[in-house]
């Protein structure tokens, strides 16, 4: 019933489509005056101006994070307040924390679709590829109003790239690393000028493939152990074609093929543990403005992730046992949205309408075939006062529900006012997470069981912050900023015993973020960042596992000004150095963590406008020896550490044209 109320909201789309479209088939404008962004384009922009803040990952970023950098190893190094520990180095899983958030609170989108695994949860990126990625935008704080589930803690949405002109374009590259990796992408788009406006199409692809490094001490690896090393092949295939009708509209399919086989290291018995995976991801959207008072975006989304778990491990006396031989594993998501934007005496309303649908089936932790339902509905009012033009302010409410009979209901409010080169900003809301399959339906005798029973987590939080930015002269220029913040999670959902059970006392997540900016004159640049954050249970006092009680960075780079002479025209070239540091983390009763790592990078751009490049990257320049998180050993009880990726350089050659 409550989907055919779902229903009947979106039957008032058609006239306004209707009469939309054919506005712009009237309307025969220069098919090059089409890159006004959406309203799906701003969603993360517009939370950013009220009040959420948000970090962004250039696509120059990507480049300098070096030829085997993943979605992980970027995020790691360039958004402050966010904890990233990969598991084995590239393309693997990962341990993240945002401001002492659990993986499961935060939300992962490509391009609006949600890439968190429906069966278990958390964040599952290691088959994204970064050579189609644009740019990276984090936002911060509470976001279950506008996304829905799981973003709790935050959002961190990947930004596919898009046709950028009229003129065809593209560009290679090729990496190398000393530990063995090897890297290949490239990319070409054009736009093709038409009767309705002008068509984009984009092609692109990429292959990374290793042999890994020893992820354990010497020691701690048992003599069954034959395949020490933890490697990867993956390999990526998509396309994007965008067709713009006039400067109103215009309508876009996005497809995305992954494959990869991807090694699991493990310091006992191991022969060859591997999952062979395939993942489809699919979008078709259509944006319009019929009016400069409104705007809206349909949006329809399908997420297919297959694998097949192969596990064959050593006996102490020879040979060898089959534990898992292609066992499946997997889920169907996908899904419907609207949304609008409705502008009216000055003010701004935010509404939208959408649904998810999943199934999935896990025959390793016997998880049987199992679909989901959920539906929500929201709304935002973003009202602008005249009388305080540096005022910028929100409030909106969501109803989310289930198939099966959960519900929550949301809210945000925000405020951001500026002073000039200053400003303070603050928020509070609530959020929601729904349990996972694993944790509904999950019956393997190993690991706790599910139930069905189980309520969803919900969450409150309250946000403090504040930052100046100083002209110090002569280009110079300081930026600080500051940043409290507690959440408190209520019905948490716990795994540790035989079965999954909603914990009544919940979470208590507080802390404090810094950050501080300065650019020199003549190309120098540095900056810093820290986050101190305790994670606790109300009920035993203890600091969830896996989430540091600090972390921070400090870097320092350049890059040739503008008026740099002594290059040839088009030439240039940078290096930066950056220090990352973790404090103590907990798992499994034993404390790790407790390091700094240092990584550089540099480049060489030249040729016509820059279009030959070349950049060099090491990462733990010190060769440090330290943990990304611990790991079972076969003996009940006893656990070793994970190290991270030892000194590894790697260099990649590109050419855009």
């Amino acid at each position: 019933m409550r989907l055919t109320y779902w229903i009947q909201g979106l039957a008032a789309l058609p006239p306004l489509l209707g009469a939309g479209l054919a506005g712009a088939a009237e309307t025969r404008l220069d098919p090059l005056a089409v890159e006004a962004p959406g309203i799906e384009e701003t969603a993360t922009s517009d939370l950013a101006r009220l009040g959420w803040e948000m970090e962004v990952v250039t696509r120059e970023q990507i480049e300098r994070a070096g030829p085997s950098a993943d979605v992980t190893r970027v995020l790691q190094r360039y958004v402050p307040g966010l904890y990233v520990a990969p598991k084995n180095g590239p393309f693997d899983y990962g341990t993240y924390s945002l401001r002492g958030s659990r993986s499961a609170d935060i939300l992962i989108l490509l391009d609006g679709v949600r890439l968190n695994n429906r069966l278990y949860g958390g964040l599952y990126i290691d088959t994204i590829s970064t050579a189609a990625i644009e740019r990276i935008e984090v936002v911060k704080g509470a976001q279950g109003l506008i996304f829905g589930t799981e973003a709790v803690a935050g959002v961190i949405n990947i930004v596919t790239r898009r046709v950028s002109g009229d003129d065809p374009e593209g560009a290679i590259s090729a990496g190398l690393a000393t530990d063995g990796a090897r890297h290949l992408d490239g990319r070409a788009g054009d736009r093709f000028p038409n009767a309705l406006g002008a068509l984009d199409l984009m092609v692109f692809g990429s292959h990374d493939q290793s042999n890994g490094y020893i992820p354990y001490r010497s020691e701690d690896i048992d003599a069954t152990v034959s395949d020490r090393r933890r490697s990867y092949r993956v390999a990526n295939l998509g396309f994007r074609a965008t067709q713009h009708l006039g400067d109103t509209a215009r309508a876009d399919l996005f497809y995305q093929y992954a494959a990869g086989k991807l090694d699991f290291a493990k310091p006992y018995a191991n022969r060859d543990v591997f999952n062979d995976r395939t993942q489809h991801i699919a979008t078709a959207s259509f944006e319009h403005a019929p009016s400069a008072a409104f705007d809206y975006a349909l949006r329809a989304h399908l997420n297919v992730w297959d694998t097949d778990y192969t596990r064959i491990h050593n006996l102490d006396g020879g040979g060898t046992t089959t534990v898992n031989d292609g066992d499946y594993w997997g889920f169907k998501d996908y899904g419907l949205k609207a949304q609008g934007r409705w502008r009216f005496a000055g003010q701004e309303l935010l509404f939208g309408a959408d649904s998810q649908f999943y199934r999935g089936a896990d025959d390793v932790l016997v998880i049987g075939r199992q679909t989901g339902e959920a539906y929500g509905l929201f709304t935002q009012f973003r009202p602008h006062l005249d009388a305080l033009p540096e005022t910028d302010l929100s409030i909106g409410t969501r109803y989310n529900w289930t198939a099966d009979g959960a519900e929550a209901l949301v809210w945000s409010a925000s405020i951001r006012q500026g002073f000039g080169p200053a400003f303070i900003r603050a928020l509070a809301g609530t959020s929601f997470r729904l349990p996972t399959a694993e944790q509904l339906y999950a019956n393997d005798d190993c690991c706790a069981k599910g139930n069905p029973g189980l309520d969803p987590e919900t969450s409150r939080e309250v946000e403090l912050g504040g930052g100046v930015e100083f002209d110090l002269g002569r280009d110079a220029r300081l930026t600080l900023e500051a940043t409290a913040f507690r959440r408190e999670i209520d019905d948490m959902i716990d795994g540790s015993g035989d079965r999954f059970v909603n914990v009544s006392e919940g979470v208590l997540s507080e802390g404090v973020e810094l950050e501080a900016g300065l650019d020199f004159a003549r190309g120098w640049s540095t900056g810093a960042g820290v986050t101190f954050v305790s994670t606790e249970r109300r009920d035993t006092g203890l600091q969830l596992d896996n989430i540091p009680t600090r972390h921070g960075f400090v870097r320092i780079g350049y890059e040739t000004p503008d008026d740099t002479r002594g290059f040839a025209p088009g030439d240039s070239w940078g290096a930066d150095l950056y220090a990352r540091h973790v404090g103590n983390v907990r798992a499994r009763g034993v404390d790790y963590g407790d390091y700094v790592v240092f990584d550089a990078s540099g480049f060489y751009a030249f040729g016509p406008n820059g279009a030959h490049r070349l950049t060099l990257t090491v990462e733990n320049l010190l060769d440090h020896d330290y943990a990304t998180g611990r790991a079972g050993t076969g003996t009940p009880g006893r656990y070793v550490d994970q190290l991270g990726r030892p000194l590894t350089a790697e260099l990649r050659y590109g050419y855009s044209f």
